[in-house]
């Protein structure tokens, strides 16, 4: 962990002196001079000049070398795959998106093919590969990378992460898609000076991210952090995980466009623009975000009481309505939270296409937070 925590580190804020490490993430001056003569080893960390310290002694800045490895990062969606390309410092210098039907026969061929092509890529353009992380919507089994669950791509107890180490000859992580968001945030993100967080990602479904402590939380077997899947409604419609009246039913932008088109507020191919645009001129459409942000407030002011965390981001689609849901979704939030927990902060954050697929990038590069298991067949993979 020592690894990781420095190179998100210097990730994070640029060149620093051994000292101002050990001192920022709480270590001890020898293991930060042991771990990161390593990495000077590896070609992954240069010093620089040495620069005057208040202590008489120069200290000797080390800085990231971003150029020496790199690592794609996948996230596999519904009907597409989005992939990044990102350095050791966490930039992105390619993206790619490409269309995927998952519940083709040969789906976990074709996946393979379509990175095995970004591989070669590197390859071909001299750029050093960490790996490759890969983050799925669904159930993933933390230790093993198997996707255990994943009603989005209609994949069941599929072993995803050695399918792709076998067939690729690189080290691979596969994870839950917000999971590696999560994992990514608190490494490169304001999440890393924040032990406390949850990560509200709603799109087409609705995943909940945790760190407590410190650490991300999974559950057992990977299996926390389902939160569209809280039950909402009694006799609510039916969720395509087979239960009933499940929030992602309410609140997702899926079933938003879907419950708008059968309103007749939007037409029956229109989708989450031209709720937005219907949403402008009020009326029908308004109402049905407010209720919608009202519901979500709810729901996420018994998740903050039961949890307590400092800070709630939320990201995804949803955020192109949100200024139609922010006022119902505050006040019914403030509504039921205990006092305690009133001072919780409320994080919107923009979206980007290429978030999710920038987290697995990321999480590759630091190898970080992983189950044991993965990490150690990702370690011997790279030796």
């Amino acid at each position: 962990m020592t690894r990781t925590a420095v190179l998100a580190l210097l990730a994070r804020r640029g060149p620093l002196g051994r000292a101002q490490i050990a001192e920022l993430l709480g270590l001890s001056p020898a293991t930060i001079t042991a771990s990161t003569r390593r990495l000077l080893a590896e070609g992954l960390l240069a010093e620089e000049d040495p620069r005057p310290s208040p202590a008489g002694r120069p200290s000797i800045p080390l800085r990231l070398v971003p150029a020496s490895t790199h690592a794609i990062g996948v996230q596999v969606a519904h009907e597409h795959v989005t992939g990044v390309v990102a350095r050791l410092d966490a930039a992105v210098v390619h993206s790619f998106r490409r269309e995927f039907d998952p519940g083709a026969p040969d789906a976990a061929d074709l996946l393979t093919a379509l990175i095995r092509a970004e591989v070669d890529e590197a390859e071909r353009n001299r750029m050093p590969l960490s790996g490759v992380g890969v983050a799925v919507p669904g159930v993933v089994e933390p230790e093993t990378g198997t996707l255990r669950m994943s009603v989005r791509l209609g994949w069941n107890g599929l072993p995803l992460a050695a399918h792709l180490r076998s067939a690729l000859g690189v080290p691979v992580f596969v994870d839950n898609d917000i999971s590696a968001l999560t994992a990514a945030e608190r490494l490169y993100g304001p999440g890393a000076e924040c032990a406390d967080f949850l990560l509200v990602a709603i799109g087409q479904g609705i995943g909940l991210g945790m760190v407590l402590d410190g650490a991300p939380y999974r559950g057992a077997a990977g299996a926390a952090g389902e939160f569209g899947h809280l039950p909402v409604l009694p006799d609510g419609p039916e969720c395509a995980c087979g239960n009933r009246g499940c929030l992602e039913t309410q609140v997702s932008t899926e079933a938003l466009v879907r419950r708008a088109r059968a309103a007749g507020i939007i037409g029956e191919h229109c989708e989450l623009a031209e709720l937005a645009a219907a949403a402008r001129r009020g009326g029908d459409a308004e109402r049905l975000l407010a209720d919608s942000g009202a519901l979500l407030g709810r729901s996420l002011a018994g998740t903050i009481n039961l949890l307590g965390p400092h800070t709630v981001m939320v990201v995804g689609e949803i955020t192109a309505l949100w200024q139609w849901l922010s006022e119902p979704f505050h006040r019914a939030l403030a509504a039921h939270l205990l006092p305690c927990v009133r001072e919780t902060r409320i994080d919107v954050r923009p979206w980007d296409d290429q978030l999710i697929a920038a987290g697995a990038a990321r999480i590759v590069l630091a190898a970080p937070l992983a189950a044991p298991r993965q990490k150690d067949q990702l370690r011997a993979m790279s030796m």
